[in-house]
Protein backbone atom coordinates (compact mmCIF):
# COMPACT_ATOMS: atom_id res chain seq x y z
CA UNK A 1 0.00 0.00 0.00
CA UNK A 2 1.26 3.09 -0.87
CA UNK A 3 -0.21 6.48 0.05
CA UNK A 4 1.28 10.07 0.40
CA UNK A 5 2.01 11.71 3.36
CA UNK A 6 3.23 14.86 4.38
CA UNK A 7 6.01 15.45 7.07
CA UNK A 8 6.25 18.35 8.58
CA UNK A 9 9.83 19.05 10.17
CA UNK A 10 11.51 21.76 12.46
CA UNK A 11 11.35 25.14 11.22
CA UNK A 12 7.67 24.92 9.91
CA UNK A 13 8.62 23.04 6.16
CA UNK A 14 6.83 20.39 5.55
CA UNK A 15 8.16 17.66 2.55
CA UNK A 16 5.59 15.66 1.07
CA UNK A 17 6.98 12.01 0.61
CA UNK A 18 4.95 8.55 -0.15
CA UNK A 19 4.15 6.33 2.72
CA UNK A 20 4.61 2.36 2.81
CA UNK A 21 4.59 -0.25 5.30
CA UNK A 22 1.85 1.29 7.19
CA UNK A 23 1.62 -0.45 10.38
CA UNK A 24 -0.47 -0.01 14.33
CA UNK A 25 3.44 0.73 15.29
CA UNK A 26 4.48 3.02 12.69
CA UNK A 27 5.57 3.80 8.60
CA UNK A 28 8.29 3.90 6.15
CA UNK A 29 8.28 6.64 4.07
CA UNK A 30 10.60 6.78 0.07
CA UNK A 31 11.54 9.64 -1.15
CA UNK A 32 14.54 11.02 -2.65
CA UNK A 33 17.58 12.25 -1.47
CA UNK A 34 16.80 15.63 -1.26
CA UNK A 35 13.57 15.20 0.74
CA UNK A 36 15.78 12.67 3.10
CA UNK A 37 18.32 15.23 3.32
CA UNK A 38 15.26 17.99 4.85
CA UNK A 39 13.90 15.06 7.17
CA UNK A 40 17.46 13.69 8.21
CA UNK A 41 20.63 15.74 7.25
CA UNK A 42 23.07 13.57 5.70
CA UNK A 43 20.82 10.44 7.10
CA UNK A 44 21.61 11.31 10.18
CA UNK A 45 18.09 10.80 12.13
CA UNK A 46 19.92 11.62 15.70
CA UNK A 47 20.19 15.19 16.87
CA UNK A 48 21.43 16.47 20.33
CA UNK A 49 21.47 12.65 21.06
CA UNK A 50 17.80 12.18 21.04
CA UNK A 51 15.59 10.68 17.18
CA UNK A 52 14.51 13.12 15.00
CA UNK A 53 10.80 14.05 15.88
CA UNK A 54 8.58 14.89 12.75
CA UNK A 55 4.41 15.18 12.67
CA UNK A 56 3.20 12.81 9.48
CA UNK A 57 -0.20 13.48 7.64
CA UNK A 58 -1.57 11.14 5.89
CA UNK A 59 -4.93 10.09 4.88
CA UNK A 60 -6.16 6.73 4.59
CA UNK A 61 -9.13 5.07 3.02
CA UNK A 62 -10.64 1.56 2.41
CA UNK A 63 -12.81 -0.27 0.35
CA UNK A 64 -16.05 0.93 2.34
CA UNK A 65 -15.09 4.17 1.12
CA UNK A 66 -14.65 5.42 4.35
CA UNK A 67 -11.63 7.76 4.87
CA UNK A 68 -9.83 9.32 7.43
CA UNK A 69 -6.66 12.04 8.26
CA UNK A 70 -4.23 11.12 10.22
CA UNK A 71 -1.78 13.17 12.04
CA UNK A 72 0.71 11.51 14.68
CA UNK A 73 3.93 12.86 16.14
CA UNK A 74 6.93 10.49 14.94
CA UNK A 75 10.42 9.24 15.79
CA UNK A 76 12.62 8.20 13.42
CA UNK A 77 14.35 5.17 13.66
CA UNK A 78 16.10 5.28 10.43
CA UNK A 79 17.50 6.43 7.39
CA UNK A 80 18.70 4.46 4.50
CA UNK A 81 19.85 4.93 1.23
CA UNK A 82 18.04 2.42 -1.23
CA UNK A 83 19.45 3.29 -4.62
CA UNK A 84 20.86 6.12 -6.50
CA UNK A 85 18.15 8.77 -5.82
CA UNK A 86 15.68 6.62 -3.58
CA UNK A 87 15.84 6.63 0.26
CA UNK A 88 13.70 4.81 3.09
CA UNK A 89 13.14 6.38 6.87
CA UNK A 90 11.56 4.50 9.28
CA UNK A 91 8.94 6.29 11.62
CA UNK A 92 8.01 5.03 14.77
CA UNK A 93 4.39 6.73 16.53
CA UNK A 94 4.54 8.60 19.68
CA UNK A 95 1.35 10.16 19.92
CA UNK A 96 -1.13 9.40 17.56
CA UNK A 97 -4.16 12.53 17.32
CA UNK A 98 -7.62 11.87 18.99
CA UNK A 99 -9.75 8.85 18.31
CA UNK A 100 -7.29 7.74 15.07
CA UNK A 101 -4.92 4.89 16.84
CA UNK A 102 -8.06 2.79 16.93
CA UNK A 103 -9.39 3.12 13.10
CA UNK A 104 -5.19 2.82 12.01
CA UNK A 105 -5.45 -0.24 13.82
CA UNK A 106 -8.30 -1.53 12.58
CA UNK A 107 -7.25 -0.30 8.87
CA UNK A 108 -4.16 -2.12 9.53
CA UNK A 109 -5.68 -5.15 10.09
CA UNK A 110 -8.26 -5.60 7.48
CA UNK A 111 -5.74 -4.47 4.77
CA UNK A 112 -3.44 -8.04 6.26
CA UNK A 113 -6.74 -9.80 5.90
CA UNK A 114 -7.06 -9.32 2.54
CA UNK A 115 -3.43 -10.33 1.42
Amino acid sequence: MRVSVVVAIEGGVSVKAIAVDISSDGLGIECDIRQRNMITPGGSYVRNGKPVSVVVDLELSDEGDQSIKIAARCLVAFSRRMSNDLCKIGLRYVDIENSSREWLVRFVERKQASL
